[in-house]
């Protein structure tokens, strides 16, 4: 049995729904779903806070992955002084080339290292999906790519705007862009992020989602979503996610 399958089956018997697991252990409901639908694989240490909220070893839902648990909290507790620290540094040096050394380089490592720790912490705190924590912490370093991947290439519009309503249609001020509002929409299917979570280049969240349900009131929605499998920009578990967002809140 998958690890997903096994956290779904301890789930159940204990009679716990994905929001209350989540609560429980502090993982998001949405990446929780990942998991059990065997979409993503929890990380040893998150596999750890959802072993100790449904009570069970590590090794109930283990069993059959290629990893063992991490080592116990107390021994990083309870290492004196930075030594532990400084012999991880000194391995991977070591791991990177034959290279010599130096002492201060080392220190300054160190320094570097623990000086990061507090921000690592609160990101580690940090209950929504991995992929938008994962790209906040790219914008703060000005890593991130100025396009989102998932965000719809000029071809792939160009087969979709006539499958969409005008965006004047009526009186009144026109909608906003539907090539924006479809990217957003992208992003939440294809991120795992919550509405709330989605990024200010996309306006306002409610906006995005209430597109969506317009979308799928009027009929508009099933074909575009039909077009967007062909083209290879949804996979099944988009599109599983896109059916729960269309349902009234």
């Amino acid at each position: 049995m998958t690890v997903g399958l096994q956290i779904n089956a301890l789930r159940r018997q204990r009679g716990l729904t994905l929001e209350e697991l989540s609560a429980l252990c502090g993982v998001h409901r949405d990446d929780l779903g990942l998991y059990e639908r065997g979409a993503m694989t929890p990380r040893p240490e998150t596999v750890a806070r959802i072993a100790r909220a449904l009570d069970v070893p590590i090794a109930a839902i283990q069993a059959g992955m290629g990893w063992t648990a991490p080592r116990p909290t107390e021994d990083w507790e309870t290492a004196r002084g930075d030594s532990l620290l400084r012999d991880g540094i000194l391995e991977a040096a070591r791991e990177a080339g034959d290279f010599p050394v130096e002492e201060q380089e080392v220190l300054a490592l160190l320094e570097s290292v623990k000086a990061s720790i507090p921000a690592l912490v609160e990101h580690m705190k940090d209950t929504r999906p991995e992929a938008v924590i994962h790209r906040e912490i790219l914008e703060e370093l000005r890593l991130a790519p100025e396009e989102e991947p998932w965000e719809l290439t000029d071809s792939q519009w160009e087969q979709l705007r006539e499958l969409l309503p005008s965006e004047k249609a009526g009186r009144g001020r026109a909608f906003k862009s539907n090539r924006l509002m479809l990217d957003g929409i992208l992003y939440w299917m294809r991120s795992g992020a919550a509405w709330k979570d989605l990024p200010a280049r996309y306006g306002r969240h409610k906006c995005v989602s209430d597109r969506l349900r317009l979308w799928t009131r009027t009929g508009v929605w099933e074909p575009v979503l039909q077009k967007l499998v062909e083209l290879g920009v949804l996979d099944e578990t988009s599109v599983r996610r896109a059916d729960e967002g269309t349902k009234p809140p």
